[in-house]
């Protein structure tokens, strides 16, 4: 319960939405369906650590500057300190979730600079589903991107931020209109 009122402190339509996507992904990969759930319950979670970055930062109307920048970039390390206290599969996969969606194909991510394959499956989904939610929703620091915009973004991160294959299966959903 506890966690369930950080999240809702948090962007819950965001995460609800990056969930969503994320399980679509998940099942457009063929993946289980407990492992379409995990994902589904993880993908909540994947931001949880923003509860310890100052308002004045999450809320910023500009771009961040280096020491606010770094110090958002701690949502990782901090999300992972509040769900260490926790088990089970469905935080295992939370953990999983928190501790990855922020690192890139190309090794150029934090918090571990992991690439290609080292970065766990579930932290490759959540990164192009959250990545797809923040470009096409309004926030704080800037308008909503038009699809067009966020798509030419995503294909241009196909292989560089992103698993070029998830990648692939991504645009696929949009161009069918698994996604709008």
């Amino acid at each position: 319960m506890i966690l369930k009122n950080v999240l809702d402190m948090l962007d819950p339509e965001h995460s609800k939405r990056v969930s969503m996507l994320s399980m679509d992904l998940a099942r457009a990969l063929k993946l289980s369906e407990r492992e379409i759930e995990l994902i589904g319950y993880g993908a909540l979670y994947h931001d949880v650590g923003k509860i310890s970055i100052p308002t004045s930062i999450l809320e910023s109307t500009s771009k961040l500057n280096e020491e606010d920048f770094k110090l958002m970039q701690r949502h990782v390390d901090y999300g992972m300190s509040i769900l260490s206290v926790y088990t089970g599969e469905e935080m295992k996969a939370a953990q999983t979730i928190v501790a990855s969606h922020h690192e890139r194909w190309d090794g150029l991510g934090y918090p571990h600079g992991l690439m290609g394959e080292e970065i766990p499956l579930f932290g490759r989904i959540v990164s192009i589903c959250d990545v797809f939610d923040a470009l096409s929703s309004e926030r704080p620091y800037k308008a909503a991107w038009h699809l067009g915009q966020v798509l030419d973004y995503v294909k241009g991160q196909h292989g560089k931020a992103f698993d070029p294959r998830l990648t692939d299966t991504f645009l696929e959903m949009v161009y069918e209109g698994a996604v709008t």
